[in-house]
């Protein structure tokens, strides 16, 4: 069976994304066939994967922010957790 994804199961799917549920277990809450999620979410032009990889990319930022907060007050652990997010910003980086 083909699954329809609509707007609603969509945004379900981003909304489970944000709180970085991994794609299976965002199947097993949602009672979705794994191997068409993982499809979905491979597909470049799916709206399905640009809402799941917003949502979790808002989340990231969210935590990066938290985290910087917590370097600028002096914490050793998050000095060294934003050096590290600064190391990653610039292996991405593709220009």
């Amino acid at each position: 069976m083909i699954l329809s994804f609509t707007q609603e199961l969509t945004d379900r799917i981003a909304e489970l994304a944000a709180d970085l549920t991994p794609p299976t277990e965002i199947a097993a809450i949602l009672d979705l066939d794994i191997d068409q999620l993982n499809q979905e979410l491979g597909d470049k032009h799916s709206p399905v994967r640009r809402a799941y990889l917003k949502a979790k990319a808002e989340t990231a930022h969210m935590l990066r922010r938290q985290e910087l907060e917590f370097a600028r007050v002096g914490s050793p652990l998050a000095v060294q957790l934003t050096g590290s997010y600064l190391r990653d910003m610039s292996a991405d980086e593709d220009f």
